[in-house]
């Protein structure tokens, strides 16, 4: 299983779409940071927000990042490495690689591999302007504080709401707050990479595995909006993220999400299995 596990992931990090994937992130968390720096320039120091303001994940200073971002977030993390299968299929690659490796050692490996590419392309842009933000702003700054400067308006305005999960996180250290979003989308965008992985076995089109989810979140969360569901799985993976959130709503959400990519596994090792 290690070896067809580390086989795969080397096709994954070697594979065009990922690193297509990858460049693409990387950019959009440079260019997040440059808008950014570029809305502060000249302003008094005693005026220039701290970095986990500036930061793109913080769905209430950054709307509009967070907003693309998760519209983008589904597509990103199918593209770079979901569509495997297909791949292989379309190279017939399928019936050696299962008389190498076995029916299960192929498929889980590549499931493993789907994940943590999934996970990584997501993960990699938020870690990059975070660090990019450590470097250019003020770890404090008073520009959190209201007129009488003994309040922030985080904590007056923000925390203060019953929506605001992880309070208790978030006034112990407001970095580990943002950081443990950052693991919390690294992991939803895994199990979007999954589920989109699995249906492939179904719809062998590499299209169809790229973009099922990305059109399946966004008409989800539309829907959910209009009849104020608290179950936009976005509202979940960002930081400060202002929709009627409950903890329950959170892991009934999540929850879901990764029962429709483990419901899949006995069907799709069948229709391996008639490959043989």
């Amino acid at each position: 299983m290690k070896r067809e596990l580390r086989f795969q992931l080397k096709n994954a990090l070697s594979s065009t779409g990922f690193i297509a994937i990858c460049v693409f992130a990387i950019v959009f968390a440079v260019v997040c940071f440059v808008i950014s720096c570029i809305s502060v320039y000249g302003d008094d120091i005693i005026s220039v927000p701290a970095v986990y303001d500036r930061f793109f994940g913080n769905a209430y200073s950054n709307e509009w990042f967070v907003i693309i971002f998760s519209m983008i977030l589904p597509f990103l993390s199918c593209c770079a490495f979901a569509d495997s299968y297909v791949s292989d299929c379309d190279r017939n690659y399928i019936p050696i690689c299962i008389t190498r490796a076995g029916v299960k050692k192929y498929y889980f490996s590549k499931l493993i591999a789907v994940f943590i590419g999934g996970a990584f392309v997501i993960l990699l842009p938020q870690i990059i302007n975070y660090l990019l933000c450590l470097i250019a702003f003020p770890f404090s700054s008073t520009y959190e504080y209201t007129w009488d400067l003994w309040q922030a308006d985080t904590y007056t305005y923000v925390i203060s709401e019953s929506y605001f999960l992880f309070k208790r996180l978030y006034i112990f250290s407001p970095y580990l707050y943002f950081f443990t979003y950052i693991i919390i989308s690294g992991i939803a965008a895994g199990i979007i990479a999954v589920i989109g992985y699995q249906a492939s076995f179904f719809v062998r089109n590499k299209i169809f595995a790229w973009s099922l989810m990305f059109i399946a979140i966004n008409l989800l969360s539309i829907l959910f909006e209009v009849y104020c569901i608290p179950m936009k799985i976005d509202d979940y993976i960002f930081g400060f993220s202002v929709g009627n959130m409950t903890y329950g709503y959170m892991a009934l959400t999540i929850g879901i999400y990764f029962l429709l990519s483990v419901i899949p596994i006995p069907f799709a090792l069948r229709r391996l299995k008639n490959c043989i």
